[in-house]
């Protein structure tokens, strides 16, 4: 499992921070491309962002501890 994190910056838009879990690890590439609108016929040219402080680090499962293993 991979915890991937940036800050997404739009154009007209304050920066957002983003987090997001995944099972394949991605690059920052392919992460703008989520987030890419497809322009609309005779509306827009199509919306892109850019990723700063990107980061995709692999994470560990958690380990549940049983009920039954407190008793």
């Amino acid at each position: 499992m991979y915890k991937i994190t940036a800050t997404i910056i739009k154009t007209g838009n304050p920066p957002i921070d983003w987090c997001r879990f995944s099972k394949e690890k991605l690059t920052s590439a392919q992460c703008e491309k989520m987030f890419f609108k497809a322009k609309e016929a005779g509306r827009s040219f199509g919306d892109s962002v850019t990723l700063e402080n990107f980061r995709c680090e692999k994470v560990q499962k958690e380990e549940h501890t049983s009920v039954s293993s407190l008793v």
